[in-house]
């Protein structure tokens, strides 16, 4: 069978080389989601349940906060955490109804609080996750994610496949086999200080849909087929993701080798940069970032903001077949 995809790898060490000039704004790391005040036990619930409901949040806005997607549940968890909700004690969630834990999800994600005005969808598959977590941890962990986290020592695999990366893998929300949603909880716990990884090399990077888009514009990721190529750049539907984001994983991987920047700070730039400056609107083209305020911008220490951070290397400013490049559009809960 005829590869679908090609690793750029010059081009991957041309972008590695000119984000060594970049940082990553400290305040960003110091933001309230990783430093509210709250019981160790909470903090850690706040951040695993956030983060596996993540996934396909294109359509969740709150419209008076003007937050979008994940900023969204990242402020609707720190109010949870921060009033140490029974929402993130012990056995709560998987003792509700199932209408009952979708209502409160639906609820807390609209505007004025009513589950019939939410943003959030496929609220019965987010909901089902966060119940077949809370009774796994109940029953395996007796009730607390420290024991999980405790169990693996601080490691991502290890010899007798207790490492964070195999014991979440048992959760549904977290099965993703390129490990998006784990490795991201894993990301939070560390810049939260409540971790630190003892073997940071098996790390797999975060690969979502802004970042296989920036990817592939920039030509860190060529798409050999022509069919393939179509139906990307029409938004079409495809069956599966997997040699796009495989071959997305790899560029970061040599990119991280090259840059100095790490496979987590890594997600930092590319996530922000896709999600503000190279969506819908290309900061290369318009002249101006489609969100306001940018969140590039606010991550990343680049100014002033009237041109991409990635103009001078990028292949798509400048051919229009690699700028009209879109991720694969895929059935998905992995991100």
């Amino acid at each position: 069978m005829a590869a679908m995809v090609s690793l750029n790898k010059d081009q991957c060490l041309k972008v590695a080389k000119h984000l060594k000039k970049f940082k990553i704004r400290q305040s960003f790391y110091d933001r309230e989601f990783l430093n509210f005040n709250a019981p160790e036990e909470t903090r850690l619930r706040t951040y695993f349940y956030s983060v596996a409901i993540c996934h396909q949040t294109h359509k969740l806005y709150n419209r008076k906060l003007n937050l979008w997607g994940w900023e969204y549940i990242e402020h609707m968890f720190i109010q949870l955490g921060k009033s140490n909700s029974p929402f993130l004690q012990r056995g709560i969630v998987c003792s509700m109804s199932f209408s009952n834990l979708c209502n409160r999800l639906a609820s807390l994600f609209s505007d004025d609080c009513n589950p019939l005005n939410t943003t959030l969808d496929r609220i019965g598959e987010r909901a089902s996750f966060l119940a077949e977590a809370d009774y796994f941890i109940e029953n395996k962990y007796n009730g607390s994610i420290k024991n999980l986290i405790s169990s693996s020592k601080n490691t991502l695999i290890s010899k007798n496949n207790n490492g964070l990366y195999e014991q979440l893998s048992n959760f549904k929300a977290y099965s993703d086999p390129l490990k998006k949603k784990s490795t991201f909880l894993i990301k939070l716990l560390g810049d939260a200080g409540l971790i630190k990884v003892k073997d940071p090399e098996n790390f797999v990077p975060i690969m979502d849909y802004h970042m296989q888009r920036v990817l592939l514009r920039l030509g860190c990721v060529d798409v050999l087929s022509q069919r393939l190529a179509s139906n990307l750049r029409r938004r079409k539907r495809v069956t599966t993701d997997t040699k796009v984001r495989t071959a997305c994983i790899e560029a970061l991987r040599i990119i991280a080798a090259d840059s100095g920047m790490s496979i987590v700070r890594l997600n930092d730039f590319f996530w922000s940069l896709g999600r503000s400056c190279c969506h819908n609107d290309l900061l290369c083209q318009v002249g101006q970032c489609e969100k306001d305020p940018c969140t590039f911008s606010q991550i990343v220490v680049h100014d002033p903001h009237d041109i991409c951070a990635l103009d001078a290397v990028c292949i798509g400013k400048e051919n229009e077949k690699y700028r009209q490049l879109w991720q694969p559009i895929v059935e998905t809960h992995y991100y």
